[in-house]
């Protein structure tokens, strides 16, 4: 997983609770009310991963009026996110959400002082009982289903891979990418580069340019951070097909971006929120977002000309095939015995 960075915290009320009444039906006031402390590593407008977590916990809010948030982001390091998590968990929040591996001591220490309160830490493996789950996807799926579709878009073979600092995430996803390209084109030629940085939208925005320079346009922009977004600006300028994961980038190239493999947390979090509300807290998991469990999906090709409805329908069974694990892939060294 990414390093989750945070530096100038801030804390911001972005739910409210909120009761409704209808006839004939229950009512959401019966539900006991949960507040979700979500730590991110940025805004939701600044990079792909943030804007997932984002968009999970607003998704709940609008299915549970009695689900309430407090976001915050920008603290680059554990020294400094621990007094925010504690101001949280000392203003009630009763479900918390670290979305980053950096946090990992932290996590566990807070887990222990605060035994009641479900929480999940964004890592491969890391767990404690009875209350500290790890969450992670499978990052094999995602590399396999997008380098997939950049082959088959790439008349001449070659796809780019822009990474960023060769995190464990990050060499999943190329072991996925290289299947998933292979099964698509076993000619294909996978030209891979790196920014160096989960940071710098510049060094991305030069990485892709390299691929453009060399013909290549049918590229995917492994890191899923804030570099990815000067990578994905290029793309949207100069009608390169790209791709990524997290939330939707079509955010930051409405045409650029021809897929982004989605990460739905609220699968995670919805398991953690029932335990808040029954007192049954535990036993630890470890949650592996899938396309099987829905915890990823892919955005729609509404208005994209460049995938035709035959090139959907195949993507579509592919998909699938992963879903019902008939695609197999190989062994993860990240987090062994999951996708």
């Amino acid at each position: 997983m990414v390093a989750r960075s945070l530096v100038n915290v801030g804390l911001g009320l972005v739910g409210a609770m909120i009761v409704t009444f209808s006839v004939g039906q229950p009512s959401m006031a019966a539900e006991k009310p949960v507040k979700i402390g979500l730590i991110m590593e940025a805004r939701p407008e600044i990079e792909p991963w943030s804007l997932a977590w984002h968009n999970s916990v607003e998704a709940l809010k609008k299915k549970d009026p009695s689900v309430s948030v407090v976001e915050a982001y920008n603290a680059y390091d554990a020294t400094r996110a621990e007094p925010v998590i504690r101001q949280m968990l000392d203003s009630g929040a009763n479900v918390l959400a670290l979305s980053t591996f950096v946090l990992t001591d932290v996590a566990k220490t807070v887990a222990k002082e605060f035994p009641r309160v479900p929480m999940v830490l964004t890592s491969f493996g890391v767990r404690q009982e009875p209350n500290l789950s790890s969450g992670t996807a499978s990052y094999l799926e995602i590399g396999y289903s997008s380098c997939w579709l950049l082959t088959k878009l790439a008349k001449d073979g070659k796809i780019g891979f822009v990474g960023a600092q060769k995190a464990p995430f990050e060499t999943e996803i190329f072991a996925g990418c290289k299947v998933g390209a292979a099964a698509a084109n076993p000619k294909v030629d996978i030209v891979a580069v790196n920014t160096n940085s989960f940071t710098d939208t510049q060094a991305s925005h030069e990485q892709v340019q390299k691929l453009l320079d060399q013909g290549i346009n049918n590229i995917i922009l492994a890191s899923g951070t804030g570099d990815a977004v000067g990578g994905l600006r290029l793309c949207e300028t100069s009608k390169a097909h790209c791709v990524t994961w997290g939330g939707d980038a079509r955010r930051w190239a409405p045409h650029g971006s021809f897929l982004t493999v989605v990460l739905n947390w609220d699968v995670v979090l919805e398991d953690l929120i029932k335990q808040a509300r029954t007192g049954k807290i535990g036993p630890a998991k470890a949650w592996d977002l899938t396309f099987g469990n829905n915890g990823l999906t892919v955005t729609d090709f509404a208005g994209n000309t460049a995938v035709s409805p035959a090139l959907q329908s195949e993507f579509r069974t592919v998909v699938a095939g992963l879903a019902s694990r008939k695609i197999v892939l190989p062994e993860s060294k990240a987090h062994p015995g999951y996708r």
